[in-house]
């Protein structure tokens, strides 16, 4: 394997986990209308598996034939598709029940907030701040400008 192979195959486990962790999450603040059945980290192991497959291979042709729909709500009927990938989903698991497509589209929109959340605090930017960067001085650090990130 590549280093690149090796590369995607780490994104997308750790995708994976992530929306494990955001889905087990979301269904517990839907508990009356969304169920994992037992045992509910390897059902929501399974859900996130297949949610990031029917990301991959459904969701484009649905947002590619309903392009009109979604720029005359501004973009807003891209919440409409995220509730029925969550549909299609609970038709494709069999521990994976939800109560009707309102409850749908609220799961959906905090399994997206969760894993967003999730995501945002493994990304940090360290910056580092050089006060004494000068032209003047030969053994300065010269490979950081006065603000950079690394």
């Amino acid at each position: 394997m590549n280093q690149s192979t090796i590369q995607k195959f780490k994104f997308y486990l750790l995708k994976i986990f992530i929306s494990t962790f955001a889905i087990i999450f979301a269904a517990w603040i839907c508990q009356k209308g969304i169920h994992i059945e037992e045992p509910r980290l390897l059902t929501g192991l399974i859900v996130a598996l297949v949610l990031l497959l029917v990301n991959m291979f459904l969701r484009p042709i649905m947002i590619m034939l309903t392009i009109p729909v979604t720029i005359g709500t501004f973009g807003l009927f891209i919440l409409i598709i995220n509730a029925i990938t969550i549909e299609i989903v609970a038709f494709l698991v069999e521990k994976f029940t939800i109560d009707s497509f309102g409850w749908a589209l609220i799961f959906s929109l905090l399994v997206s907030l969760a894993t967003t959340i999730i995501e945002s605090i493994g990304k940090t930017k360290i910056v580092r701040i050089n006060s004494e960067h000068t032209e003047d001085n030969p053994n300065n650090d010269t490979d950081f400008s006065d603000y950079e990130e690394v």
